[in-house]
């Protein structure tokens, strides 16, 4: 991803609406993406309903129910937000800042070892004290800090806040760690505070529907409303510098090419537990 790329925060992809396809062709594109029903349950999230037509044929000269199209995750942060975070019952997760992708991560699970992971770059480490900056500037309260177990996370999480704590949950995958991070992301967090999560693009991407492979740059963060039983609401996606510019810190710096540009392609999404994904 180069210079460009990464300073368009704006610039998302449309939003296409959902055609109208039979209902057992949206239940197979409805399963995890490694192929296994999660068995019991239904990822449940309220800022996204689908209407399924019905599976009988429609009669005739009645045209078919359409189902209703995906909600976009709306991007930027104002005052308002800002109040209601101040208030508590939130759960902020943020993207790793920026990383250096000429290095590669090594074996999985090696999380002690720095030497075989990709790690934040010089701009990443700026970026994430950028973010804390402006979070303790606009004095929104945060009980606790959790992290993926990776360098890249842990950094982040330290630059930016300080005291953290390290989660498997935010790390691995498969369907009983994808179950895990609903529950954890459904659960309001103490009174008056916000619960911080640091991790990756990977593990949210089959839970929050409508979120695509890297709309959530390294650095972003998705705000959500925890709704429990499983539910919650994507209210906003917030990016480092829309954190600055309203708590009037100096934006963070891009890196250069070199640090922010992958060399290979991104692996697909949430493959089963023991797969590597660079891009995560």
């Amino acid at each position: 991803m180069n210079l460009v790329n990464r300073n368009r925060r704006l610039l998302w992809p449309a939003r296409a609406a959902l055609a109208s396809v039979p209902v057992l062709a949206l239940l197979v594109l409805a399963q995890p993406s490694h192929g296994q029903a999660v068995e019991g349950r239904q990822v449940e999230a309220t800022c996204f309903e689908a209407v399924l037509a019905s599976n009988t044929a429609p009669a005739k000269g009645v045209p078919a129910k359409k189902p209703a199209a995906a909600t976009s995750i709306p991007v930027g942060l104002d005052s308002s937000l800002v109040d209601n975070l101040k208030n508590g019952g939130y759960i902020i997760f943020f993207r790793h800042a920026l990383t250096n992708w000429n290095e590669r991560d090594g074996a999985e699970g090696d999380f002690s070892n720095r030497e075989q992971q990709r790690n934040l770059s010089e701009a990443g480490q700026r970026e994430a004290s950028v973010i804390g900056q402006s979070l303790k500037v606009l004095e929104i309260p945060i009980e606790k800090v959790l992290a993926s177990p990776m360098w890249r996370c842990r950094d982040t999480a330290q630059f930016a806040f300080g005291d953290y704590d390290t989660t498997g949950l935010l790390f691995w995958k498969g369907p009983s760690f994808r179950e895990a991070r609903i529950k954890m992301l459904s659960a309001p967090p103490a009174a008056g505070k916000n619960l911080v999560l640091v991790g990756h693009q990977d593990q949210l991407i089959p839970i929050v529907p409508g979120l695509k492979r890297d709309q959530l740059q390294e650095g972003d963060a998705l705000v959500f409303r925890p709704l429990g039983g499983g539910k919650y609401k994507v209210v906003r996606q917030v990016t480092p510098f829309d954190w600055a510019r309203l708590a009037g810190v100096e934006a963070p710096l891009t890196g250069s090419p070199a640090d922010d540009t992958p060399d290979t392609a991104p692996a697909p999404p949430d493959s089963v537990r023991g797969s590597k994904a660079e891009s995560n």
